[in-house]
C-alpha cells in the first residue's frame, strides 16, 4: 500500500472505530508507531485533524476533515444542490451528511440558497425503510473491513433459507432500487453473492484477514444482467408491441442487446441475459404487450404462472 493510501486508511479507521491506540493503528496498517505519528502530521496539513490523548484510555481520535480551497463555481454548487434534493427525496443513508457538505461549500463560497436556481430533480421509487444509524454503522464497518482485508462474520436473513451465520469477504457496495447491497465472497456458498444490507441482523469484524481476489471485476460480475439476480443465462427473444416497444428501446438493458424495428411500431428484442427469475418478472410486468419467442422453457413457465393467476381470480370463493 502506498504512503498516501495508508494515511487515508488511517483516517477511515478512526472514522469507523473511533479512538484507537497508536499500537492498534500500527498493527492494522502493518507499520511502526513512528510512522503513525508521521501520518497524523501529514493528515493535519491536509486539514484532517486528529487528537492524541495520553493515558490508559488514550489514543488517536479523528476531529474533522474539512476541505477548503476547492475553487467551486456557482453552477457546480447548483449541481450539488440538485443531487442533494434527490438524496433527500430517496431517504438516502447519507442524505443529511451530504446536505451538511453542501451547506459548508455554499457558506465557503458565500452563496445564498436560491430555490429558482435549478429545477427539481429526483427519482420516483419506494423509499428505503431502515434505521439510519444502524445502517451507517454497517456501512462504515464494511468499508473498513474491505480496506484492511478483514473477514466479517454476520447473521443474515435470506428469503429462501431464513436466518443463518455467514463468514464473508467484502468487495463493494451498490445501490439497487433504493436499497444498498453488499457484494461479498461467501465462505459457506463458496462464491460471490449480493447481500441486502438491511437483512444483515448482526455483524462482527474478525481479526482474520482474507486475500483479495485481484481477478474480481465489477464489470464482469454484473455483465448481462438487468438486476441483482445472476442465475441461469438464456438467449432471449421477445416480440414487444407499442407503446412498450418505445420504452424498451429507450434503454440499454445489456450491452449485447439487438433491437429490430417494425412498421407497426413493434420491435424484436434479442439478448443474452442472466437472472432467469428476474427476467420472468420483467416480462410479466409488460402484460399482453409482449410475447416470448425464445426460449421455449421461459414461454411455458410464464404460461403456467398466468394460469395460476387466472385460477386464483376465477375461483368461486375468494378467501382473505
Amino acid at each position: 500500500m502506498s504512503y498516501i493510501g495508508n494515511a487515508i486508511r488511517m483516517a477511515i479507521l478512526l472514522r469507523s472505530r473511533g479512538r484507537m491506540k497508536s499500537s492498534e493503528l500500527a498493527e492494522e496498517l502493518e507499520v511502526g508507531e513512528r510512522q503513525i505519528r508521521k501520518y497524523r502530521d501529514d493528515l493535519e496539513q491536509a486539514g484532517i485533524f486528529i487528537n492524541a490523548k495520553t493515558g490508559n484510555y488514550g489514543g488517536y481520535e479523528l476531529v474533522s476533515n474539512d476541505l477548503i480551497g476547492l475553487g467551486l463555481k456557482a453552477d457546480e454548487i447548483t449541481v450539488l444542490e440538485m443531487v442533494n434534493e434527490q438524496l433527500k427525496y430517496n431517504n438516502d443513508l447519507y442524505s443529511k451528511e451530504f446536505e451538511g457538505i453542501v451547506d459548508k461549500l455554499r457558506a465557503y463560497k458565500n452563496q445564498q440558497v436560491d430555490t429558482t436556481a435549478h429545477m427539481s430533480y429526483f427519482t420516483i421509487q419506494p423509499k428505503a425503510n431502515y434505521d439510519t444509524e444502524v445502517e451507517k454503522k454497517k456501512y462504515l464497518d464494511i468499508h473498513s473491513a474491505y480496506l484492511l482485508h478483514h473477514k466479517i462474520k454476520m447473521k443474515y436473513y435470506s428469503l429462501t433459507s431464513g436466518l443463518s451465520e455467514r463468514i464473508i469477504h467484502p468487495y463493494g457496495i451498490f445501490h439497487y432500487k433504493g436499497d444498498l447491497y453488499l457484494v461479498a465472497y461467501c465462505e459457506k456458498r463458496k462464491k460471490f453473492i449480493d447481500f441486502k444490507l438491511c437483512r444483515i441482523k448482526a455483524h462482527e469484524i474478525l481479526n482474520e484477514k482474507f486475500e483479495l481476489d485481484r481477478t474480481f471485476s465489477w464489470k464482469k460480475y454484473s455483465e448481462n444482467t438487468i438486476g441483482i439476480y445472476k442465475d441461469e443465462e438464456i438467449e432471449l427473444v421477445l416480440k414487444i408491441k407499442h407503446p412498450f416497444s418505445v420504452i424498451i428501446s429507450e434503454k440499454v438493458w445489456v450491452e449485447n442487446q439487438e433491437i429490430q424495428q417494425f412498421e407497426d411500431g413493434s420491435i424484436l428484442f434479442k439478448a443474452k441475459i442472466k437472472g432467469y427469475s428476474e427476467i420472468k418478472s420483467w416480462i410479466m410486468s409488460m402484460g399482453s404487450q409482449v410475447e416470448v419467442i425464445a426460449p421455449e422453457k421461459l414461454k411455458l413457465d410464464i404460461k403456467q404462472e398466468v394460469e395460476k393467476m387466472l385460477s386464483l381470480y376465477m375461483s368461486e370463493k375468494i378467501r382473505f
